[in-house]
């Protein structure tokens, strides 16, 4: 007679059975931390598109005689970004929801990027931090403006 024992093929299941588990799991750490990975990028893109309209001076058609800067605001799961003026914060807001897992940690509650490369309203360096998926990014953002990137941590 020619075939497989019962021990063998319990055996070849139960280690198929737990390489396919460890695929999955190291799947889903990859997956999260690609999502942390991405928020963070799409924030520093966010920061730099902010910081170039207010160094061009961009501006709302109407409701705004003089522009003062860009302000950002956070919450621990979004960020919003808006044109500041003479008159204070006017339309258009524009928000961004971070992805499902990813939230701040201890971000700076505001802050303003400065017309004509005038830096920003932060009091010194500033690191914001998402947290999710086990790990964290930290970018920074330094009273004249620049951004750095210090990647996962």
């Amino acid at each position: 007679m020619k075939g497989f024992t019962l021990i063998e093929v319990i055996v070849s299941v139960s280690i198929s059975l737990l390489a396919t588990g460890l695929i999955i799991a190291n799947y889903n750490s990859y997956n999260d931390v690609t999502t942390l990975k991405q928020a963070a990028l799409t924030l520093k893109n966010d920061l730099r598109f902010i910081q170039s309209k207010a160094i061009t001076g961009e501006k709302p058609q109407v409701g705004c005689s003089q522009l003062i800067g860009w302000t950002i605001s956070f919450t621990s799961s979004s960020y919003s970004y808006q044109p500041e003026c003479s008159e204070g914060l006017v339309d258009p807001v524009t928000q961004v929801r971070l992805p499902g897992g990813v939230t701040f940690s201890s971000p700076p509650s505001f802050f303003t990027m400065r017309v004509l490369s005038r830096g920003t309203t932060l009091p010194a360096v500033t690191a914001i931090t998402l947290l999710g998926g086990g790990k964290s990014y930290r970018l920074s953002i330094n009273t004249s403006g620049d951004i750095s990137d210090f990647g996962l941590q």
